[in-house]
């Protein structure tokens, strides 16, 4: 009597020893993703706070060199520097620039741009880890109606504040005469105004470097883009319906040909479905050379857009989006 009383302590304590490793296997990859998602999700923020910034200061730059793709390319990156390593001292700064560098060169050797976008604008580099999109000037009427260029298609600089410039026209009252009358179509002059203010849009691809979360947090973007639903564990995620946690290991392989990328009704897209396969293949490591050099890489596409109205004038050959009916 007394041995039957002592087993089933014993077999009770196995029982529930072996229901709690069950609990924790269970909730284990959760508690982990939460900790380390949040810490994730931190540095994205704070990275996206920075691409606004840079957006901010490769205007700035714009506005001042003539619209000028390079100098503003050259801001956004001393802008971005501080999301990729240190910045507080000279070494550090020289050191981290050299990283700017290595992953720069390294994503111009891949298919981005999705077959639409230029490799370069006069000389200027549109490919790699950061990607400054001139908007406007660019869409506006065709160029050889806009007030004061006589010249037509021969234009080779918007003048911002000539002595002739609106405001600064005798027949003001009939702009003031606008704000009353808003359906009536903007004419000549407020045209080139709209004209001659500077937006860009700024692409910057935010590597994310805290393990399993990094995996979690782009196959999940990966999925919203592609408009479907992830099942199954979060660990072993599928596309096949009526999973569950308990399911077998998980496989995304169809959902890299999903992707829809980001487009915008002005410029080029901030990203092409194209460039959503490079990435993917990144994070998986289907690309044979690079993924046997440096591993596997998660990068989440960050983007800002930002508008000041021009303090130089604007060069043509800065211009990114032609009109067609422009005939160049």
């Amino acid at each position: 009597m007394g041995m039957e009383q002592d087993s089933r302590p014993r077999g009770a304590a196995g029982r529930q020893s072996g229901q709690a490793m069950v609990e924790a296997a269970m909730i284990m990859p959760l508690a982990v993703f939460m900790t380390l998602g949040i810490i994730q999700l931190t540095l994205i923020q704070h990275a996206k706070l920075m691409t606004e910034y840079a957006a901010y200061q490769a205007a700035r730059a714009g506005i001042v060199w003539n619209g000028n793709n390079e100098r503003m390319h050259d801001a956004a990156i001393v802008a971005l520097l501080p999301t990729l390593g240190r910045t507080d001292d000279i070494g550090n700064l020289a050191k981290t620039f050299a990283i700017h560098q290595i992953y720069d060169s390294a994503m111009r050797t891949l298919n981005f741009g999705g077959g639409v976008v230029p490799r370069t604008v006069n000389g200027s580099n549109l490919f790699g880890l950061i990607r400054v999109d001139t908007i406007n000037p660019a869409y506006f009427t065709p160029i050889n109606t806009i007030w004061k260029l006589r010249t037509g298609f021969n234009w080779q600089e918007l003048d911002f504040d000539g002595s002739d410039s609106f405001p600064e026209v005798p027949s003001l009252e009939n702009n003031i005469r606008k704000f009353f009358n808003l359906p009536e179509p903007d004419d000549s002059e407020l045209v080139y105004r709209k004209a001659t203010r500077l937006t860009i849009r700024l692409r910057y691809f935010y590597e994310m470097k805290i393990p399993f979360a990094n995996w979690i947090i782009f196959t999940a973007w990966y999925a919203s883009n592609a408009q479907v639903a992830l099942r199954g564990a979060i660990d072993r995620a599928t596309l096949v319906p009526k999973s569950n946690m308990m399911s077998d290991g998980g496989n995304l392989t169809p959902l890299a040909a999903m992707a829809k990328g980001i487009d915008h009704e002005q410029g080029y897209n901030s990203l092409y479905p194209a460039e959503m396969w490079v990435l993917w293949g990144l994070a998986t490591g289907s690309i044979p050379l690079v993924s046997s050099l440096v591993g596997k890489r998660y990068f989440m596409p960050l983007s800002a857009t930002y508008t000041m109205r021009m303090q130089s004038n604007f060069h043509r050959k800065w211009i990114m989006h032609l009109n067609p009916d422009w005939g160049m």
